[in-house]
C-alpha cells in the first residue's frame, strides 16, 4: 500500500470513485464538482493505492495552525478492511502531530471502534 499526498493526476480516480457512490453526490453533481476538484488540491489531501489501483483518500481542511480536520475519509468497497482508512487517518496524524486532529463524520461507529475518543458534535447551521 502507498498513500502519498494528493496531485492533480489522482483527481480523476478520486472523482471516479465517489461518482459511483450515491451517498456522495453532495460533491460530484454539477452544481459543485468543479468547486469540489479545487478543494482537492487545496486542502490536505492523500491518496491510497495498493499495487497500483486506487483504494482510497482522506481530505482534510488545516484551521491555521490550530487543529487539523478530516472533512472526507473514502475507501473504494473493495478495498475496504484492509486498515487503508486507518493508514490514511494515521497519515495525518503523523505528518500533523503537533497538532490536534477531529473528524467531521456521520460514521461516528467506525471512528469509535478504531478507539478513537469523540469530542463534542457538529451542526450545521
Amino acid at each position: 500500500m502507498e498513500i502519498s499526498k494528493y496531485k492533480p493526476e489522482h483527481e480523476n480516480d478520486v472523482v471516479a470513485a465517489i461518482s459511483k457512490d450515491p451517498d456522495w453526490d453532495m460533491f460530484t453533481n454539477d452544481g459543485v464538482i468543479d468547486i469540489y476538484r479545487e478543494s482537492l488540491k487545496n486542502g490536505v489531501t492523500y491518496v491510497c493505492y495498493r499495487n497500483n489501483e486506487f483504494c482510497g483518500y482522506v481530505r482534510a481542511l488545516l484551521d491555521d495552525g490550530l487543529a487539523i480536520y478530516i472533512s472526507e475519509l473514502y475507501v473504494i468497497p473493495k478495498c475496504r478492511n484492509l486498515k487503508i482508512g486507518q493508514s490514511l487517518l494515521e497519515r495525518v496524524n503523523v505528518d500533523f502531530s503537533g497538532l490536534d486532529v477531529y473528524a467531521l463524520s456521520d460514521e461516528d461507529a467506525y471512528y469509535q471502534k478504531k478507539g478513537y475518543k469523540k469530542t463534542g458534535s457538529v451542526f450545521e447551521l
